[in-house]
C-alpha cells in the first residue's frame, strides 16, 4: 500500500486544450479526441480524459489529469502540444510535476517529445535568441530525432538504485585552467550555455561524449560556431567550476550573478 500503480504503457490520460484553438493544427474538441485516437491506434487505451477550461492560466484540469495518471499507472497525453512547445515555463512546471508522480508524457502531434525532454526544450527555446540559433527546417528535423532517440536510450537504462550506485554522484573536475582559459568572452560562452548544459546532464547524459552529441543534435553553436567535441564540453565545464568557485567567497563585493554549474553525473557508459 501507499505506493502508485505498475506504471503501464498501454493506460493513457488525455488532456485536452482548446483554448489553443487559432494555434495550432487541431482547435475542437472533436478534433482533438480524433488526434488522441491516431495516436493511439492499437497500442493503448484511453482510461481518462480532462478538457481543459478555455483562458484558464492555471490549467486546474492538468493537475486533475495528472492526478488520474497517477492513479492508474498511465501516461498524460496531450492532443496538442503546439505552440506550448515554445513556452520554457509551461514546459518546466509540466515537466515538474511529471517527475513528482514519476509519469510519462506523450503528445500526438509531437511524437518525439516526452518527459524526458521537456527542461532541454526549455532551456532551447531560452537560449535560441541569445546564442544565434537558425531555426531551419534541417535543425528541426535533427532536434525532433534526437529526442525520440534520447528518451528511448534513457528509458532503457536501469535506474540508479538497480546499478546501486548514486546517479547524482559528482564527477571530479580539475582544480586549475590552463592559461587563457578564463577570459571573458570564454567565460560569457560558457554561462550562455551552462543552462542547457544543465538540462541536458539531469535527462541523463553521463559522459562528455554524449553532452557534445547532444549539442550538436539541438544546433547549439560552440564558441567557434563549429561541432561541438566531447574535450570542449570539459573546458566549458571547467569555467564554470572556476567561476563558481571565485564568486562564492566575494558575493558581497558586488552585483555579479552567480554562474550555474551543470549536474555531473559520474562517467558511465550506456550499455
Amino acid at each position: 500500500m501507499g505506493g502508485p500503480p505498475q506504471m503501464s504503457s498501454d493506460f493513457f490520460v488525455s488532456y485536452l486544450c482548446p483554448a489553443l484553438v487559432g494555434q495550432g493544427t487541431f482547435g475542437t474538441v472533436a478534433s482533438q479526441r480524433e488526434a488522441v485516437s491516431r495516436h493511439l491506434g492499437r497500442r493503448g487505451r484511453l482510461v481518462g480524459e480532462m478538457i481543459e477550461s478555455v483562458g484558464d492560466p492555471q490549467r486546474p484540469r492538468l493537475q486533475m489529469a495528472l492526478t488520474l495518471c497517477r492513479r492508474h499507472g498511465a501516461t498524460l497525453l496531450m492532443a496538442e502540444l503546439g505552440a506550448l512547445a515554445e513556452n520554457p515555463g509551461f514546459l518546466r512546471r509540466l515537466s515538474r510535476d511529471l517527475h513528482a508522480r514519476e509519469l510519462r508524457f506523450s503528445a500526438a502531434d509531437r511524437p518525439e517529445v516526452s518527459e524526458r525532454t521537456l527542461c532541454i526544450m526549455a532551456a532551447v527555446a531560452e537560449a535560441e535568441d541569445r546564442l544565434g540559433v537558425q531555426r531551419t527546417s534541417e535543425t528541426m528535423a535533427r532536434r525532433r530525432e534526437f529526442y525520440a532517440r534520447f528518451t528511448a536510450e534513457r528509458r532503457a537504462m536501469p535506474t540508479a538504485d538497480a546499478l546501486g550506485t548514486a546517479a547524482a554522484a559528482p564527477r571530479p573536475l580539475a582544480e586549475s585552467l590552463e592559461r587563457g582559459e578564463t577570459t571573458s568572452k570564454s567565460r560569457e560562452r560558457a554561462e550562455e550555455v551552462a543552462p542547457i548544459l544543465s538540462e541536458i546532464r539531469a535527462a541523463g547524459a553521463l559522459t562528455l561524449e554524449q553532452v557534445a552529441n547532444a549539442l550538436n543534435a539541438l544546433g547549439i553553436p560552440s564558441a567557434r560556431g563549429s561541432r561541438w567535441y566531447p574535450m570542449q564540453v570539459t573546458r566549458i565545464e571547467k569555467r564554470l567550476a572556476a567561476a563558481a568557485r571565485v564568486v562564492a567567497p566575494h558575493k558581497a563585493a558586488g552585483p555579479e550573478r552567480p554562474l550555474a554549474v551543470p549536474v555531473q553525473p559520474s562517467e558511465m557508459r550506456l550499455a
